[in-house]
């Protein structure tokens, strides 16, 4: 898979924990909180090291998913929401 599409993943990923928080993923659904943050992590650990030229977001968006996991883990779903939508303005799926 190409960086480019990696990145997308990661920007649709990041859009879903900007609805879905720990306590509203379906309970039919084979898709939970703890796959969907796993996704994410995942996701983000194959896409940073290719990154070259968007350094300084790079940091931010290391920075917003730190803040974001804490945040749902804590249950404040509203801060960790607020720290995805900082993550999914940036375009991510722009970054090189």
């Amino acid at each position: 898979m190409s960086l480019k599409e990696r990145l997308k993943d990661f920007a649709g990923s990041i859009a879903s924990a900007t609805t879905n928080s720990p306590d509203d993923y379906s309970e039919w659904s084979s898709w939970t909180y703890e796959t969907h943050m796993a996704d994410i992590k995942a996701l983000w650990t194959e896409v940073r090291p290719q990154l070259k030229r968007d350094l300084e977001q790079a940091e931010f968006i290391n920075a917003k998913l730190a803040e974001m996991f804490e945040a749902f883990d804590s249950g404040e779903k509203d801060a960790g929401r607020k720290a995805a939508w900082a993550i999914y303005s940036l375009k991510v799926e722009r970054l090189r």
